[in-house]
């Protein structure tokens, strides 16, 4: 990676230091902060507890809705929230008596909120009807994009729907949530797509103006229209650092999170919970067993009961604070597990010879190299027992992985549903079962009777009232409505029944068609498929699509190798032409691929065409959140071309959030 890239990068850390501080500058007298738990973690990313000393902060408490925290008459209360309704209407009743009660000079505001990431206008008419007015102050903080690791940026917004009740029904698999995805996807509220925009802008002022951005989907185009809204960035001085940006919306491709990932971070984000870059890895609970239904969880925890004493560890998913993460990360889970046991026995003999040795270099040994040595055993311990944490919950993998490339192929549909109703019933998760119809249905779709049935099934295990969550999954566009039940005469079950042939294409299957997602299809990405079941067990990186085993390349990868490899615009309506709803961002405004390479022929000697693009670098974000196996695939597709891609969203995410996030409401 670019070495000034990097730093650049990393560089949003201090410029979301710099807000805060003027927040907090701004504010005078003895001061007290007040975190909502959500934000702490963020909030380690943006700056230190001894930092914020140094601002003026005396003591920093976890907020309690319950109960209110007292203060001295000479100290400030400082509260720091999500932008939510809920949360600001329980500040605000919480504040309401005490505030009123001390009546405490007006010039001198003793009380604040700082919203995260924005300050809605509503929130000024519900504080003047709460009367607070002139009492309590708002502020809003946003701190933009968070460096987790190299090429991979995150805004991690906090949840502004996360239901109470979810938390304590499915307190591992609830807990992370995905705002943007929530918002847009199941509530259809564009609200937190300005904050959004207004990252993205300092984002042009920090790298500069790309020469063409790629936006697939309404929602990106909307937040291309706020960006623009906002009034063009100075003009830098330096060169920028990407050529091209790809915006794309989570709902274009969704079988890239559905799908179960085959390499390592990408395993770890399905099993554990993520937490702001960092996964705690607990032996006794994690999602997966945390969604199973209590019968089946009772059977899985027998075999786990020694282990279940040891302390949860964390491991931050950093190539820089953890080689062992940062060697393995984008790798086969099969090939890391093997290399972790084996890393292990090495560091076992290392340690053994410290018996054999002299003293003199015993002392040597032990002042240089067993401290290192020591640091990185914990480390590997971490890793392998991660490892064999994952194995244990993923249970058959083999068979899991030959399911869903035959839901991407569309392969003998009735042995399909028959399978998901087979693992509803012997496997009971909750969230993972339901993303297997999502899946069938995202690829091939599923027939109103089909969801019927299979919601009846559903809601005989895990309850009637999860069926609302039909309706949400509806609303995201991951299933068909669920109609009601009617009485189909004897000829219409009849001809149901026969085995007539079904020639409709979803546009899934029409897009991975025209743009080669499916493997399966034939070349796969310029010829280069993962052709041998060998080389797909090896997990060979001959292809993008190894990230799933082979069988399919995340949208994302193919479209920034596209632009990449594109020599011409010509070319490049010639492999877009056909996607409907793709727009080229330009200078001279938005247009088509095919509308854009018509006009270069037209201006013959004109305009110079951008393509190939000259700065090499691009820069994709998903709105809606992204998942590891998109961030290894473009990782892959940048070292195949020597280019550079910096991956971003407002979240990162397994699949079984994008299901879990349906059950909030």
């Amino acid at each position: 990676m670019d070495v000034t890239l990097d730093k650049k990068l990393q560089g949003f850390q201090l410029v979301a230091q710099e807000k805060l501080q003027a927040i907090l500058c701004s504010i005078p007298g003895k001061k007290e902060l007040i975190l909502e738990p959500a934000l702490i973690k963020p909030l380690e990313h943006v700056c230190t507890a001894s930092w914020l000393k140094l601002k003026g902060i005396q003591r920093i408490y976890k907020h309690d809705a319950a109960q209110s925290l007292p203060r001295a008459a000479d100290q400030v209360h400082i509260y720091m929230i999500r932008s939510v309704l809920g949360t600001f209407q329980a500040l605000l009743r919480q504040l309401q008596p005490v505030a009123l009660e001390e009546m405490p000079d007006i010039s001198l505001k003793m009380y604040h909120i700082v919203c995260v990431p924005s300050c809605y206008s509503y929130f000024q008419t519900l504080l003047e009807q709460a009367g607070l007015w002139g009492l309590v102050q708002l502020h809003h903080f946003n701190w933009d994009f968070i460096y987790f690791d190299q090429g991979v940026l995150s805004l991690e917004l906090p949840n502004v729907s996360e239901s109470q009740e979810t938390i304590v029904r499915y307190p591992i698999s609830g807990s992370h949530s995905l705002q943007l995805y929530e918002c847009i996807y199941l509530q259809g509220n564009s609200s937190p797509l300005p904050s959004v925009a207004q990252s993205l802008r300092l984002l042009q002022m920090i790298s500069g103006q790309p020469s063409v951005i790629l936006s697939f989907g309404n929602h990106s185009s909307q937040l291309l229209q706020m960006l623009q809204a906002l009034g063009k960035v100075p003009e830098p001085t330096n060169p920028p650092d990407y050529g091209g940006w790809l915006i794309i919306d989570r709902d274009k491709d969704y079988p890239a999170s559905l799908l179960t990932p085959a390499i390592y971070a990408g395993l770890l984000l399905e099993v554990f919970q993520q937490r702001s870059g960092e996964i705690l890895v607990d032996n006794s609970k994690n999602k997966i067993s945390s969604q199973r239904v209590e019968l089946l969880q009772g059977k899985s925890s027998k075999g786990g009961v020694a282990q279940a004493s040891s302390k949860p560890c964390s491991i931050r998913l950093n190539s820089a604070s953890d080689e062992i993460y940062g060697d393995n990360r984008y790798k086969h889970f099969a090939q890391v597990s093997s290399l972790i046991r084996a890393q292990v026995k090495a560091l076992g003999l290392e340690l053994q010879k410290l018996s054999d040795m002299q003293l003199d270099e015993m002392h040597d040994y032990v002042a240089r190299k067993l401290p290192k040595l020591t640091e990185l055993k914990a480390k590997v311990l971490r890793h392998l027992n991660a490892s064999e944490i994952v194995i244990k919950m993923m249970g058959n993998f083999r068979r899991l992985q030959t399911l869903e490339e035959d839901i991407l192929n569309n392969v003998s549909r009735k042995r399909l549903l028959g399978e998901i109703d087979e693992l509803l019933t012997t496997d009971g998760q909750r969230f993972n079962t339901l993303r297997l119809l999502c899946l069938l249905h995202h690829c091939a779709g599923v027939a109103p009777e089909e969801l019927q049935s299979f919601a009846r099934n559903y809601c005989n295990l895990f309850g009637h009232q999860e069926l609302s969550v039909f309706q949400q999954l509806t609303q995201a566009g991951l299933l068909p409505p669920l109609l009601a039940e009617k009485k189909a005469p004897t000829t219409t079950k009849l001809l149901s029944n026969l085995p007539l042939p079904k020639f409709q294409q979803t546009e899934f299957q029409a897009n991975a068609n025209r743009l080669k997602l499916l493997t399966s299809f034939g070349d796969g990405q310029d010829g280069n498929a993962i052709s041998s079941s060998k080389n797909r067990a090896g997990g060979l990186q001959s292809c993008p699509s190894f990230v799933f085993n082979g069988t399919y390349i995340p949208l994302v990868a193919q479209l920034c190798s596209i632009l990449l490899k594109t020599n011409s615009a010509e070319e490049l309506a010639s492999k877009l032409a056909m996607i409907e709803g793709l727009h080229l961002h330009l200078e001279s405004g938005r247009t088509t691929p095919k509308a854009y390479a018509n006009q270069m022929k037209t201006n013959a000697g004109g305009d110079q065409d951008i393509f190939p693009l000259r700065q090499r670098n691009l820069f994709v974000f998903v709105v809606g959140g992204a998942s590891y196996a998109e961030i290894a695939a473009c990782d892959f597709v940048a070292k195949l071309t020597g280019a550079q891609i910096t991956v971003a969203s407002d979240s990162l995410m397994a699949g079984s959030d994008l299901i879990s996030a349906a059950f909030n409401h």
